[in-house]
């Protein structure tokens, strides 16, 4: 572990919150492609997938250098009761409006909460903020511009989209508290409760108006007992088929499946430090 370096031990959960729900959306815009309406949809598609799945994977990799995590667990050998990905995401779009809202909502909502490790103490987190963040802001313009695209039958969809998408995305974030413990260690530079207010004033106020819906739309809050750790529901856990897909169970794909041995030793045989250098 990094020395003279302030302790992630209690930031692990927060990382994990956006590292998991980074994994799902990915998978998201993968099953989403065939759903494309031009070509240019199925390029930002894929490269949004990729994009979301190499945050992911070096989240989990960061985690596991800093020795916060045992190698390998995070991506292979936890139950889905123990990932922390965002219930807006639990449900699959009914069409696509509702797939843009959603993917709108996740894409700046991640963002939001992301961005309050900029500037952190810990310079590889900070680092995975701006280098994150360039790549977040394409992704923003793609769900805007499909937004803009919409029809009135999508403008319609949307609408109803947003009363079962938005408390959902809302409720990640938490209460307005502004206690923050990882603020006063410096791990994160602003707190969870910051980045709810400008994921409201900012993101939402610029969906809300490209979706010519008033700018106090009101939306049912979520009720319950909440899993702080997870920002979910207690006692929840995303659907056993979705979870199917994010990380496939059945035989076909088991066998199909590189051995987990094999797949470590690419990982450090093609890491950045082992590159064989060009022949000349």
């Amino acid at each position: 572990m990094s020395n003279s370096l302030p302790d992630l031990s209690t930031a692990i959960n927060e990382l994990l919150c956006v590292a998991d729900s980074k994994w799902v959306l990915g998978h998201w815009y993968i099953k989403v492609i065939p759903n494309g309406r031009c070509l240019p949809d199925f390029n930002a598609l894929s490269g949004m997938a990729q994009d979301e799945l190499g945050h992911t994977r070096a989240m989990f990799s960061f985690l596991e250098e800093e020795e916060l995590v045992p190698v390998n667990r995070l991506e292979f050998d936890r139950p889905s009761t123990e990932i922390h990905n965002m219930q807006l995401l639990d449900e699959a779009p009914k069409n696509w409006a509702d797939f843009v809202v959603t993917a709108y909502l996740a894409e700046t909502a991640l963002w939001r909460l992301f961005s309050t490790f900029e500037n952190s103490a810990h310079p590889a987190i900070a680092n995975m903020v701006d280098q994150f963040g360039q790549e977040s802001r394409f992704h923003h313009l793609y769900c805007k511009g499909w937004v803009q695209a919409f029809d009135e039958k999508d403008f319609a969809e949307a609408a109803e989209s947003i009363k079962q998408r938005l408390p959902l995305a809302l409720d990640w974030f938490g209460s307005d508290s502004s206690d923050d413990s990882l603020v006063a260690s410096g791990v994160r530079t602003s707190s969870s409760a910051d980045a709810r207010t400008d994921f409201i004033n900012a993101d939402v106020a610029e969906l809300l108006e490209l979706l010519n819906l008033p700018a106090d739309t009101k939306v049912a809050a979520v009720n319950g007992a909440r899993d702080a750790a997870r920002r979910r529901p207690a006692g929840s856990a995303m659907p056993a088929e979705l979870w199917e897909f994010v990380l496939p169970t059945n035989e076909d794909a088991m066998i199909a499946r590189r051995p987990l041995l094999v797949s470590s030793t690419d990982n450090v045989l093609w890491s950045a430090d082992n590159v064989p250098e060009p022949v000349l």
